[in-house]
Protein backbone atom coordinates (compact mmCIF):
# COMPACT_ATOMS: atom_id res chain seq x y z
CA UNK A 1 0.00 0.00 0.00
CA UNK A 2 2.81 2.46 0.34
CA UNK A 3 4.22 2.86 -3.16
CA UNK A 4 -0.07 3.76 -3.60
CA UNK A 5 0.33 6.67 -1.41
CA UNK A 6 0.48 9.48 0.12
CA UNK A 7 -2.14 8.60 2.67
CA UNK A 8 -3.45 10.59 5.39
CA UNK A 9 -3.19 9.49 9.20
CA UNK A 10 -5.07 6.41 10.04
CA UNK A 11 -7.92 8.36 12.14
CA UNK A 12 -11.58 8.27 12.29
CA UNK A 13 -11.71 11.72 10.60
CA UNK A 14 -10.28 10.49 7.21
CA UNK A 15 -11.10 6.84 7.09
CA UNK A 16 -10.36 5.18 4.06
CA UNK A 17 -13.20 4.31 1.66
CA UNK A 18 -14.04 0.93 0.15
CA UNK A 19 -16.20 0.22 -3.10
CA UNK A 20 -18.10 -3.34 -1.93
CA UNK A 21 -20.52 -4.96 -3.98
CA UNK A 22 -20.84 -7.80 -1.87
CA UNK A 23 -18.95 -10.33 -4.61
CA UNK A 24 -15.77 -11.84 -4.11
CA UNK A 25 -13.12 -9.59 -5.49
CA UNK A 26 -14.55 -6.58 -2.91
CA UNK A 27 -14.94 -8.97 -0.03
CA UNK A 28 -11.64 -9.98 -0.08
CA UNK A 29 -10.92 -6.26 -0.26
CA UNK A 30 -12.31 -5.18 2.17
CA UNK A 31 -10.64 -7.81 4.96
CA UNK A 32 -7.30 -7.08 3.50
CA UNK A 33 -7.99 -3.20 4.15
CA UNK A 34 -9.09 -3.97 7.69
CA UNK A 35 -5.84 -5.46 8.16
CA UNK A 36 -3.93 -2.58 6.89
CA UNK A 37 -5.47 -0.04 8.48
CA UNK A 38 -8.13 0.72 11.54
CA UNK A 39 -9.85 3.23 9.70
CA UNK A 40 -11.68 2.06 6.97
CA UNK A 41 -15.40 2.47 5.61
CA UNK A 42 -17.40 0.27 3.28
CA UNK A 43 -19.89 1.50 1.00
CA UNK A 44 -22.20 -0.67 -0.52
CA UNK A 45 -24.26 0.01 -3.70
CA UNK A 46 -27.84 -1.12 -4.33
CA UNK A 47 -28.15 -0.86 -8.03
CA UNK A 48 -31.79 -1.57 -7.48
CA UNK A 49 -31.33 -3.22 -10.71
CA UNK A 50 -32.62 -6.90 -9.71
CA UNK A 51 -35.42 -7.84 -7.07
CA UNK A 52 -32.75 -9.31 -4.68
CA UNK A 53 -30.47 -6.23 -4.67
CA UNK A 54 -31.83 -4.89 -1.47
CA UNK A 55 -31.45 -8.52 -0.10
CA UNK A 56 -28.13 -9.10 -1.00
CA UNK A 57 -26.71 -5.35 -0.33
CA UNK A 58 -28.43 -5.52 3.41
CA UNK A 59 -26.90 -8.96 3.77
CA UNK A 60 -23.37 -7.94 2.66
CA UNK A 61 -23.73 -4.52 5.33
CA UNK A 62 -24.06 -7.47 7.79
CA UNK A 63 -21.11 -9.43 6.69
CA UNK A 64 -18.93 -6.17 6.34
CA UNK A 65 -19.96 -5.32 10.13
CA UNK A 66 -18.41 -8.94 11.55
CA UNK A 67 -15.14 -8.74 9.77
CA UNK A 68 -15.30 -5.43 11.66
CA UNK A 69 -15.94 -2.92 8.94
CA UNK A 70 -18.11 -0.25 8.92
CA UNK A 71 -20.73 0.08 6.04
CA UNK A 72 -23.04 2.14 4.69
CA UNK A 73 -25.67 1.64 2.32
CA UNK A 74 -26.24 3.58 -0.70
CA UNK A 75 -29.30 3.41 -2.94
CA UNK A 76 -29.24 4.63 -6.33
CA UNK A 77 -32.64 6.00 -8.15
CA UNK A 78 -34.56 4.62 -10.61
CA UNK A 79 -32.35 5.19 -13.91
CA UNK A 80 -33.99 6.38 -17.52
CA UNK A 81 -34.21 3.55 -19.99
CA UNK A 82 -31.28 3.24 -22.62
CA UNK A 83 -27.65 2.87 -21.71
CA UNK A 84 -28.19 1.36 -18.89
CA UNK A 85 -24.70 0.02 -17.59
CA UNK A 86 -23.73 3.15 -18.89
CA UNK A 87 -25.72 4.90 -16.53
CA UNK A 88 -25.47 3.01 -13.56
CA UNK A 89 -22.13 3.36 -13.20
CA UNK A 90 -22.35 6.90 -14.19
CA UNK A 91 -24.52 6.69 -11.05
CA UNK A 92 -22.74 4.42 -8.96
CA UNK A 93 -19.51 6.50 -8.76
CA UNK A 94 -21.30 10.08 -8.41
CA UNK A 95 -22.89 8.06 -5.30
CA UNK A 96 -19.93 6.59 -4.55
CA UNK A 97 -17.85 10.54 -4.63
CA UNK A 98 -20.62 11.99 -2.50
CA UNK A 99 -20.65 9.05 0.23
CA UNK A 100 -16.64 9.79 0.76
CA UNK A 101 -17.00 13.25 1.17
CA UNK A 102 -19.36 13.20 3.64
CA UNK A 103 -17.64 10.69 5.80
CA UNK A 104 -14.25 12.31 5.01
CA UNK A 105 -12.82 9.95 2.71
CA UNK A 106 -10.18 11.46 0.24
CA UNK A 107 -9.38 8.08 -1.05
CA UNK A 108 -11.80 4.99 -2.35
CA UNK A 109 -10.24 1.63 -2.63
CA UNK A 110 -12.02 -0.57 -5.81
CA UNK A 111 -11.21 -4.22 -5.85
CA UNK A 112 -10.05 -4.81 -10.10
CA UNK A 113 -8.08 -7.39 -10.35
CA UNK A 114 -5.30 -8.56 -12.65
CA UNK A 115 -8.12 -10.42 -14.58
CA UNK A 116 -10.10 -7.12 -15.14
CA UNK A 117 -6.45 -5.66 -16.32
CA UNK A 118 -5.84 -8.61 -18.64
CA UNK A 119 -9.70 -8.18 -20.59
CA UNK A 120 -9.78 -4.20 -20.18
CA UNK A 121 -6.00 -4.29 -22.33
CA UNK A 122 -7.51 -7.06 -24.67
CA UNK A 123 -10.55 -5.59 -25.45
CA UNK A 124 -8.81 -1.77 -26.40
CA UNK A 125 -6.63 -3.18 -28.48
CA UNK A 126 -8.90 -4.96 -30.90
CA UNK A 127 -10.84 -1.31 -31.19
CA UNK A 128 -7.11 0.12 -32.00
CA UNK A 129 -6.60 2.01 -28.90
CA UNK A 130 -3.25 4.10 -28.62
CA UNK A 131 -1.08 4.70 -25.49
CA UNK A 132 -3.67 5.65 -23.38
CA UNK A 133 -6.53 2.98 -24.02
CA UNK A 134 -3.51 0.19 -23.74
CA UNK A 135 -2.02 1.33 -20.53
CA UNK A 136 -5.01 0.22 -19.03
CA UNK A 137 -6.67 0.67 -15.94
CA UNK A 138 -4.56 2.43 -13.34
CA UNK A 139 -3.33 1.72 -10.03
CA UNK A 140 -4.37 5.36 -8.98
CA UNK A 141 -6.30 7.88 -10.81
CA UNK A 142 -7.82 10.95 -9.78
CA UNK A 143 -11.89 11.43 -10.17
CA UNK A 144 -13.76 14.29 -8.95
CA UNK A 145 -12.78 15.17 -5.15
CA UNK A 146 -11.42 12.01 -4.57
CA UNK A 147 -8.53 9.49 -5.15
CA UNK A 148 -9.78 5.87 -7.08
CA UNK A 149 -6.96 3.28 -5.91
CA UNK A 150 -6.61 -0.37 -6.98
CA UNK A 151 -4.51 -2.02 -4.81
CA UNK A 152 -5.25 -5.79 -6.25
CA UNK A 153 -4.01 -4.99 -9.74
CA UNK A 154 -0.99 -7.46 -9.38
CA UNK A 155 -3.67 -10.06 -7.61
CA UNK A 156 -5.30 -12.95 -9.61
CA UNK A 157 -9.17 -13.17 -8.72
CA UNK A 158 -8.19 -17.48 -7.75
CA UNK A 159 -5.95 -15.86 -5.07
CA UNK A 160 -8.57 -13.49 -3.80
CA UNK A 161 -11.12 -16.33 -3.43
CA UNK A 162 -8.59 -18.54 -2.08
CA UNK A 163 -8.17 -15.58 0.87
CA UNK A 164 -11.60 -15.67 1.55
CA UNK A 165 -11.86 -19.34 1.91
CA UNK A 166 -9.04 -19.21 4.02
CA UNK A 167 -10.84 -16.85 6.73
CA UNK A 168 -14.11 -18.69 6.00
CA UNK A 169 -15.79 -15.67 4.79
CA UNK A 170 -18.92 -15.72 2.77
CA UNK A 171 -19.37 -13.81 -0.51
CA UNK A 172 -22.23 -13.09 -3.19
CA UNK A 173 -22.23 -14.27 -6.98
CA UNK A 174 -24.11 -11.51 -9.14
CA UNK A 175 -25.60 -14.07 -11.79
CA UNK A 176 -25.04 -11.02 -14.54
CA UNK A 177 -20.95 -11.68 -14.10
CA UNK A 178 -21.45 -15.07 -16.01
CA UNK A 179 -23.80 -13.45 -18.47
CA UNK A 180 -22.20 -13.98 -22.15
CA UNK A 181 -24.87 -11.13 -23.63
CA UNK A 182 -21.95 -9.07 -21.93
CA UNK A 183 -18.64 -8.32 -24.07
CA UNK A 184 -16.74 -8.60 -20.76
CA UNK A 185 -18.14 -11.96 -19.73
CA UNK A 186 -17.04 -13.52 -22.93
CA UNK A 187 -13.56 -12.21 -23.05
CA UNK A 188 -13.34 -13.42 -19.46
CA UNK A 189 -14.36 -16.14 -19.88
CA UNK A 190 -12.43 -16.98 -23.50
CA UNK A 191 -9.03 -15.44 -22.84
CA UNK A 192 -6.16 -18.06 -23.02
CA UNK A 193 -3.00 -18.01 -21.20
CA UNK A 194 -1.51 -17.00 -24.41
CA UNK A 195 -4.00 -14.07 -24.40
CA UNK A 196 -3.77 -12.73 -21.11
CA UNK A 197 0.45 -12.62 -21.48
CA UNK A 198 0.00 -10.54 -24.73
CA UNK A 199 -2.30 -8.31 -22.95
CA UNK A 200 0.23 -7.71 -20.34
CA UNK A 201 3.45 -7.34 -22.70
CA UNK A 202 1.18 -4.33 -24.70
CA UNK A 203 0.46 -2.55 -21.63
CA UNK A 204 3.57 -2.32 -20.46
CA UNK A 205 4.92 -0.95 -23.71
CA UNK A 206 1.84 1.13 -23.64
CA UNK A 207 2.60 2.70 -19.79
CA UNK A 208 6.09 3.42 -21.15
CA UNK A 209 4.69 5.16 -23.68
CA UNK A 210 1.92 6.94 -22.45
CA UNK A 211 4.78 8.07 -19.51
CA UNK A 212 6.69 9.88 -22.51
CA UNK A 213 3.57 11.50 -23.76
CA UNK A 214 1.99 13.12 -20.81
CA UNK A 215 5.52 14.40 -19.87
CA UNK A 216 5.09 16.51 -23.24
CA UNK A 217 1.73 17.54 -22.79
CA UNK A 218 2.40 18.86 -19.96
CA UNK A 219 5.37 20.85 -21.26
CA UNK A 220 3.42 22.35 -24.15
CA UNK A 221 0.37 23.03 -21.81
CA UNK A 222 2.80 24.94 -19.71
CA UNK A 223 4.20 26.67 -22.58
CA UNK A 224 1.33 27.53 -24.72
CA UNK A 225 -1.65 27.14 -23.25
CA UNK A 226 -3.49 29.82 -20.56
CA UNK A 227 -6.60 28.39 -18.67
CA UNK A 228 -9.19 31.14 -17.56
CA UNK A 229 -11.22 30.71 -14.04
CA UNK A 230 -14.70 31.70 -16.40
CA UNK A 231 -13.53 27.84 -18.14
CA UNK A 232 -12.23 28.98 -21.00
CA UNK A 233 -8.77 28.77 -22.79
CA UNK A 234 -6.09 30.31 -24.56
CA UNK A 235 -4.43 28.32 -26.85
CA UNK A 236 -1.08 29.85 -28.70
CA UNK A 237 -1.36 29.16 -32.30
CA UNK A 238 2.75 27.33 -32.17
CA UNK A 239 1.09 25.32 -29.25
CA UNK A 240 -2.26 23.86 -31.42
CA UNK A 241 -0.88 20.00 -31.96
CA UNK A 242 -3.16 16.96 -31.38
CA UNK A 243 -2.90 16.02 -27.92
CA UNK A 244 -2.61 19.25 -26.79
CA UNK A 245 -5.94 20.54 -28.11
CA UNK A 246 -7.44 17.28 -27.02
CA UNK A 247 -6.61 17.46 -23.80
CA UNK A 248 -7.83 20.87 -23.45
CA UNK A 249 -10.90 20.14 -25.26
CA UNK A 250 -11.68 17.70 -22.84
CA UNK A 251 -11.17 20.06 -20.07
CA UNK A 252 -13.29 23.13 -21.01
CA UNK A 253 -16.40 20.60 -21.67
CA UNK A 254 -16.05 18.90 -18.97
CA UNK A 255 -16.34 15.14 -20.16
CA UNK A 256 -14.53 12.40 -19.02
CA UNK A 257 -13.38 11.23 -22.59
CA UNK A 258 -11.26 12.91 -25.13
CA UNK A 259 -12.78 13.79 -29.03
CA UNK A 260 -12.37 11.08 -31.43
CA UNK A 261 -9.07 11.59 -33.19
CA UNK A 262 -10.39 11.85 -36.71
CA UNK A 263 -12.72 14.69 -36.08
CA UNK A 264 -10.14 16.77 -33.96
CA UNK A 265 -7.66 16.61 -36.70
CA UNK A 266 -10.45 17.67 -39.23
CA UNK A 267 -11.17 20.53 -36.50
CA UNK A 268 -7.14 21.11 -36.66
CA UNK A 269 -7.10 21.43 -40.19
CA UNK A 270 -10.04 23.35 -40.95
CA UNK A 271 -8.93 26.09 -38.02
CA UNK A 272 -12.06 26.52 -36.40
CA UNK A 273 -14.89 24.16 -34.92
CA UNK A 274 -17.26 22.71 -32.94
CA UNK A 275 -16.35 19.18 -31.42
CA UNK A 276 -17.49 17.75 -28.03
CA UNK A 277 -19.53 20.49 -26.90
CA UNK A 278 -16.47 22.91 -27.05
CA UNK A 279 -16.26 25.87 -29.87
CA UNK A 280 -12.66 26.26 -31.29
CA UNK A 281 -12.44 29.28 -33.11
CA UNK A 282 -9.29 32.49 -33.98
CA UNK A 283 -8.28 34.07 -30.60
CA UNK A 284 -8.85 37.27 -32.48
CA UNK A 285 -8.17 40.33 -29.82
CA UNK A 286 -6.88 37.76 -27.63
CA UNK A 287 -3.88 36.58 -29.23
CA UNK A 288 -2.22 34.80 -31.82
CA UNK A 289 -4.00 31.54 -31.29
CA UNK A 290 -6.86 29.91 -30.95
CA UNK A 291 -9.57 30.23 -27.51
CA UNK A 292 -11.90 26.96 -26.63
CA UNK A 293 -15.18 28.36 -25.36
CA UNK A 294 -17.94 26.23 -24.10
CA UNK A 295 -20.70 25.83 -27.21
CA UNK A 296 -23.70 27.05 -25.48
CA UNK A 297 -26.77 24.40 -27.16
CA UNK A 298 -24.72 21.70 -25.64
CA UNK A 299 -24.55 23.42 -22.08
CA UNK A 300 -26.88 21.36 -19.16
CA UNK A 301 -30.41 22.83 -19.05
CA UNK A 302 -31.36 24.39 -15.35
CA UNK A 303 -31.18 22.15 -12.42
CA UNK A 304 -32.56 22.50 -8.74
CA UNK A 305 -30.40 24.53 -6.87
CA UNK A 306 -28.34 23.29 -3.76
CA UNK A 307 -24.99 22.96 -2.36
CA UNK A 308 -23.05 20.71 -3.68
CA UNK A 309 -25.06 20.10 -7.15
CA UNK A 310 -22.84 20.05 -10.08
CA UNK A 311 -24.53 21.91 -13.02
CA UNK A 312 -23.27 21.26 -16.64
CA UNK A 313 -20.43 18.30 -15.50
CA UNK A 314 -18.55 21.82 -14.65
CA UNK A 315 -19.59 23.83 -11.83
CA UNK A 316 -20.58 23.64 -8.22
CA UNK A 317 -22.43 25.48 -6.58
CA UNK A 318 -21.01 26.38 -2.79
CA UNK A 319 -23.47 28.99 -1.73
CA UNK A 320 -25.91 27.33 0.72
CA UNK A 321 -29.39 28.86 2.05
CA UNK A 322 -30.12 29.64 -1.49
CA UNK A 323 -33.66 30.69 -1.86
CA UNK A 324 -36.23 27.15 -2.24
CA UNK A 325 -37.17 26.19 -5.92
CA UNK A 326 -34.26 27.91 -7.27
CA UNK A 327 -32.18 27.04 -10.16
CA UNK A 328 -28.94 26.68 -11.71
CA UNK A 329 -28.69 27.59 -15.31
CA UNK A 330 -26.18 29.49 -17.63
CA UNK A 331 -26.55 32.70 -17.75
CA UNK A 332 -27.16 33.43 -21.28
CA UNK A 333 -28.34 36.99 -22.24
CA UNK A 334 -27.65 37.99 -18.37
CA UNK A 335 -24.00 38.68 -19.39
CA UNK A 336 -25.48 41.89 -21.67
CA UNK A 337 -25.47 44.00 -18.08
CA UNK A 338 -21.48 43.37 -18.11
CA UNK A 339 -18.86 45.11 -19.95
CA UNK A 340 -17.08 41.77 -21.03
CA UNK A 341 -14.64 43.37 -23.51
CA UNK A 342 -13.15 45.53 -20.45
CA UNK A 343 -13.38 42.55 -18.77
CA UNK A 344 -11.53 39.89 -20.58
CA UNK A 345 -13.93 37.37 -20.98
CA UNK A 346 -15.22 36.21 -24.52
CA UNK A 347 -19.02 36.38 -24.68
CA UNK A 348 -19.72 32.64 -25.70
CA UNK A 349 -17.74 31.82 -22.36
CA UNK A 350 -19.89 34.18 -20.05
CA UNK A 351 -23.46 32.94 -21.58
CA UNK A 352 -22.27 29.49 -20.55
CA UNK A 353 -20.88 30.43 -17.26
CA UNK A 354 -23.69 29.11 -14.32
CA UNK A 355 -25.66 31.68 -11.82
CA UNK A 356 -28.61 30.78 -9.51
CA UNK A 357 -32.57 31.85 -10.97
CA UNK A 358 -35.38 32.44 -9.01
CA UNK A 359 -38.58 32.54 -10.64
CA UNK A 360 -37.03 33.45 -13.92
CA UNK A 361 -35.00 35.96 -12.88
CA UNK A 362 -30.99 35.98 -11.72
CA UNK A 363 -30.53 36.33 -8.03
CA UNK A 364 -27.15 35.17 -8.28
CA UNK A 365 -23.84 35.91 -10.06
CA UNK A 366 -20.84 34.03 -10.37
CA UNK A 367 -17.45 35.65 -10.15
CA UNK A 368 -16.94 37.42 -13.59
CA UNK A 369 -12.96 38.75 -14.11
CA UNK A 370 -12.12 40.99 -12.11
CA UNK A 371 -15.94 41.67 -10.74
CA UNK A 372 -17.09 40.20 -7.70
CA UNK A 373 -19.69 37.39 -7.69
CA UNK A 374 -22.21 36.84 -5.29
CA UNK A 375 -22.52 33.05 -5.67
CA UNK A 376 -19.73 30.64 -4.76
CA UNK A 377 -19.23 28.38 -7.89
CA UNK A 378 -16.27 26.40 -8.41
CA UNK A 379 -14.72 24.07 -10.91
CA UNK A 380 -15.62 20.40 -10.61
CA UNK A 381 -14.82 18.54 -13.99
CA UNK A 382 -13.50 15.50 -12.39
CA UNK A 383 -10.77 14.79 -14.37
CA UNK A 384 -7.57 16.86 -14.34
CA UNK A 385 -6.31 17.68 -17.84
CA UNK A 386 -3.25 16.01 -17.58
CA UNK A 387 -1.24 14.00 -14.83
CA UNK A 388 -4.62 12.48 -13.66
CA UNK A 389 -3.21 9.01 -13.48
CA UNK A 390 -0.16 7.37 -11.43
CA UNK A 391 1.37 5.78 -14.04
CA UNK A 392 3.38 1.99 -13.49
CA UNK A 393 4.02 -1.27 -14.50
Amino acid sequence: MAVLGPWVPDVSDAPVGLAVSGGADSMALAFLARRWRRNVVAFVVDHALRPESAAEARLTVGRLAKMGVTARLLTLAPFPKGRLQERARQARFEALEEACVVAGCLDLLVAHHAGDQDETVWMRSLRASGPAGLSGIQPVSVRGRIRLVRPLLSLSKDRLRQTLKAENLPWIEDPSNANRRFERVRWRQDLTSEQRREAALLRTNAVQERQRLEAELAISLTRHAVWHSEGWVFLERSGVREETLAALIRLVSGGSYRPARDALLRLIEQGEGTLSGVHVRPAGRFGDGMILVREEKAVTGPISARVGVVWDGRWRLLTPDVPSASLVGALGDAVHALDLRRLGVPSAAARCLPGVWHEGRLILWPRIGEKAGEAGFVWAAGVPVTGENRLGT
